[in-house]
């Protein structure tokens, strides 16, 4: 017999329900939470530039006070059975976060992010000027996992290509921040998919795999309209810039096709569906042994895996790029994830959630999968067009709809992806964020002006509703199968 309306919204909400509480916070005080956190942070933000971690402490005790004051919540209740829940959920993750910072330390030791950028430079094609930044970008970035470093490196480059040129810089910048974020999106490395795939607790692999459906349309569509605008070949493509940075890479590495291996076996061991926190590490020791090619002593090595390595090669955008990485490069983005759960677990036990998801299934998602997609879309927007972090993007609607995607049979690998698509790439498109900051710095074009020629950035949330308006892609939920 078909389940009735509310058996679903019982059964989505069913793990919350066991969670203890004093007085249940209704719709409306729902929304007056939100909308409280929500003036914190975009207030903050945009009014005082205040960090993004002071704002989210901040945040977390607006929330407990409220909570402890106003529906009377104990301390107790809010940490044992908020808190502490919530950051266990999300200790995989943040074990692998940690671990992404020694291995782009290796890597820049090995040689192999290095072996990147010099390849790069010299294999552009001057009468596909725009294909090739694009492809470019989506190559690095999906194998070293940052778009903010793949922004940085190959992205100053190319601004100044094609101010030489004469083509616009802000559909450059948008071809680079479209094809920066292709990696940071499908990654394993990356951040943000280990953290969308945590959320919605999701092996990472799968993740990937659903992301696809969204995102290749997008990358295929993005690569023909760049076509379609071209470039304009020219002699001096490869102009002083270029030089310098070519020759300052080969006189500060040794540079060899070899330098390859640690990112394929990479993503070899991630495909194979081996756990992602071996892989990384496996990654890491393959790469020790080109960085003692490279010269470097084994103190040398740990220290870099520790406290980020220390090259130089004489160009000033390179050096800044070969400092990144290291254990304590990553403590900021782990910092900002941990405080994030710490207010998200108390929406999560207190009610907030459940009274947003139930106002939503009553009124809008019914029975539908497609208007679940819509759903957890729309929130994801509305995190990232207030907040502009990406984290928070992900954590809040993934831990508001968790529990009704397994009600309503949507497979946790849809929530994950339409997480993505909504969050991860839109973030980018938003002035206050602090990935808008950074990019506009780097490419000298403010986000306004390159936001509109970032096609992947948006394309993904379009594929993502034509699937939810024509339920296309909208797979049955595994944990129900297992249960039945």
């Amino acid at each position: 017999m078909k389940p009735s309306r509310r058996g679903i919204i019982e059964g989505g909400v069913r793990k919350m329900e066991k969670a203890g509480r004093k007085r249940g916070v209704s719709f409306r005080g729902a929304l007056l939470v939100l909308g409280g956190v929500f003036a914190i942070l975009a207030g903050g933000k945009l009014v005082f530039d205040m960090n993004i971690v002071v704002l989210l402490l901040a945040s977390g005790l607006f929330t407990t006070a409220l909570f402890r004051g106003v529906y009377g919540f104990s301390l107790a209740d809010l940490f044992s059975r908020g808190v502490a829940p919530l950051l266990g959920r999300s200790s995989g993750a943040l074990a692998i976060l940690l671990s992404v910072g020694p291995l782009i330390a290796a890597w820049i030791m090995a040689g192999t992010i290095p072996y990147l950028v010099w390849s790069g430079l010299r294999l552009l094609s001057p009468a596909v000027f725009l294909p090739s930044v694009f492809l470019i970008c989506s190559l690095a970035s999906l194998l070293t996992g940052t778009s903010w470093g793949t922004a940085g490196t190959f992205g100053i480059a190319f601004m100044a290509i094609a101010e030489g040129l004469g083509i616009p810089a802000p559909v450059t910048a948008g071809a680079i921040v479209g094809g920066a974020y292709f990696g940071d999106k499908l990654s394993p490395v990356s951040d943000t998919t280990v953290l969308a795939a945590a959320v919605a607790e999701v092996d990472v692999v799968d993740h990937i795999r659903g992301m696809l459906w969204t995102t290749l349309p997008g990358f295929f569509l993005s690569l023909g309209l760049y076509a379609l605008i071209g470039g304009s070949p020219g002699e001096n493509l490869k102009g002083d810039l270029m030089s310098s940075m070519i020759s300052s890479l080969q006189g500060a590495f040794r540079m060899t096709p070899l330098l390859l291996l640690p990112p394929i076996l990479l993503l070899v061991l991630a495909w194979r569906r081996h756990s992602i926190f071996l892989v990384l590490w496996v990654a890491v020791l393959s790469a020790l042994p080109f960085a003692l090619y490279q010269g470097y002593t084994p103190g040398e090595i740990l220290r870099a895996l520790a406290a980020g390595p220390r090259v130089v090669t004489g160009s000033a955008s390179l050096d800044e790029l070969m400092g990144r990485g290291g254990l304590l490069f990553m403590g900021g983005v782990a910092a900002v994830v941990s405080v994030c759960f710490l207010f998200a677990g108390q929406l999560e036990i207190t009610g907030v959630f459940r009274a947003v998801s139930r106002k939503l299934q009553d009124s809008f998602i019914g029975l539908s999968r497609g208007r679940f997609v819509l759903a957890v879309s729309l929130s994801g927007l509305l995190v990232s067009i207030s907040t502009g972090n990406s984290y928070l993007s992900e954590i809040i609607p993934g831990t508001m709809f968790l529990g009704m995607a397994d009600s309503l049979n949507v497979s946790r690998r849809v929530l994950s992806r339409t997480l993505e698509d909504s969050g991860t790439m839109i973030v980018p498109l938003v002035p206050w964020s602090a990935a808008g900051i950074y990019l506009s710095s780097v490419l000298g074009v403010p986000v306004a002006a390159y936001a509109p020629w970032a096609l992947l950035c948006y394309l993904g949330v379009v594929t993502a509703w034509i699937y939810a308006l024509t339920e296309t892609a909208l797979w049955p939920s595994e944990k129900k199968g297992k249960e039945e």
